[in-house]
């Protein structure tokens, strides 16, 4: 499934990216759950993934 999402500002500095619901059901994520997320500047993208699977 592929959607597209706004980035919005949450203060004077963050931004925000909305998660769909399916997408957080499917992968069994959970609010105040800790995330990694890795920059991968060469292919242009964030990857995020639970902290406890790396």
């Amino acid at each position: 499934m592929k959607l597209i999402r706004k980035i919005t500002s949450s203060g004077t500095y963050s931004k925000v990216i909305v998660l769909p619901r399916e997408f957080l059901r499917a992968l069994s994520w959970r609010q105040n759950q800790n995330l990694e997320l890795e920059l991968d500047e060469k292919g242009k993208r964030i990857i995020i993934r639970d902290a406890k699977d790396s």
